[in-house]
């Protein structure tokens, strides 16, 4: 007789899924045509954090069913026409970068804070490897502070922030992400030095990351909760992401929007644009701005980002 359990996807194998069931971790087959509550999601593949009803017979399992996936973290990496969900089910997001080697692009951090609220996930943005010098970050630190975000400092070498970062992950089910080298294992593995990830290294040559995380897998934590782990992203692609959407990401922008002579300003080249004018009076920081003003310009000419 068949019995159906509940389990949550924390990783693929090609054909085969491997689920966490009430602390028991299964590897079992998937339907060809899964049941989708809720109807079909615009990317129909099982994901980690997937929750899945799968039906047991003889002590094999085979996925029937998923639940509607609560927040799905998308994106469309290079040129490619079609998305990818990084994971399903998360609530946060803690988005790693060094504060040295790699070298940090605010460009890319803009792009995954953007991802995050599109997607109503929290994020939490970690600046790793805090004992190499805080003179490249030290003056973003405050920007994205004053604008609501958490940030955290870290170092894996030295444990300044890994209480701290314990205490965010508790309970919660959370995406690490971020550019490949910035030390997203080594930070694991000192939180919680069970997880044993493999930790990678900066090619010499390039001063870039190394990728040593093949594949998200989902990862239960002691004491509660779940931790993402994803492989090193150089590059973040927005999926169905409108100009709206876009300023509504930048709080900054949308409370001085109101202000502008044109209801629609995109805030690229109109004239009496109150934003504008607040980036020259010193209140947007300019930066920012001129993350807004890359990703504008990519969601209104695609052909050409």
């Amino acid at each position: 007789m068949a019995e159906l359990v509940e389990g949550t996807v924390i990783a693929t194998h090609g054909p085969l899924v491997r689920v966490q069931v009430e602390g028991q971790t299964l590897v079992v087959a998937a339907r060809r045509r899964l049941q989708w509550e809720g109807g079909m999601p615009e990317v129909p593949r099982l994901v980690v954090g997937d929750r899945v009803t799968i039906e047991m017979r003889r002590g094999e399992g085979v996925i029937k069913g998923v639940r509607q996936r609560q927040t799905a973290l998308y994106r469309r990496a290079g040129r490619e026409r079609r998305a990818q969900v990084l994971a399903a089910n998360v609530d946060q997001a803690l988005i790693v970068f060094a504060c040295q080697r790699p070298e940090p692009k605010r460009g890319l951090i803009d792009r995954f804070l953007v991802a995050c609220h599109h997607a109503d996930i929290d994020p939490v943005l970690i600046f790793n490897k805090a004992d190499l010098g805080l003179d490249t970050i030290g003056p973003w630190i405050d920007v994205y502070r004053a604008l609501g975000h958490a940030v955290i400092l870290t170092s894996a070498r030295t444990g300044r922030g890994l209480g701290e970062v314990k205490r965010t992950l508790l309970g919660r089910t959370t995406l690490f992400c971020g550019p490949s080298g910035v030390g997203k294992s080594s930070l694991l593995n000192a939180v919680y030095p069970g997880f044993r990830l493999r930790v990678g290294s900066i090619s010499e040559a390039t001063g870039k990351g190394r990728h040593t995380t093949s594949r998200a897998e989902l990862q239960p934590l002691p004491g509660g909760g779940f931790v993402v782990d994803t492989p090193g992203l150089k590059e973040f692609g927005f999926w169905n992401l409108t100009l709206e959407d876009l300023k509504a990401a930048f709080p900054e922008i949308a409370e001085r929007a109101n202000a502008c002579r044109f209801q629609d300003c995109t805030h690229l080249h109109e004239p009496d644009c109150a934003v504008g004018d607040a980036v020259r009076a010193g209140e947007i920081d300019a930066e920012r701005f001129r993350s807004y003003q890359v990703l504008a310009a990519g969601i209104l000419n695609p052909d050409d980002s």
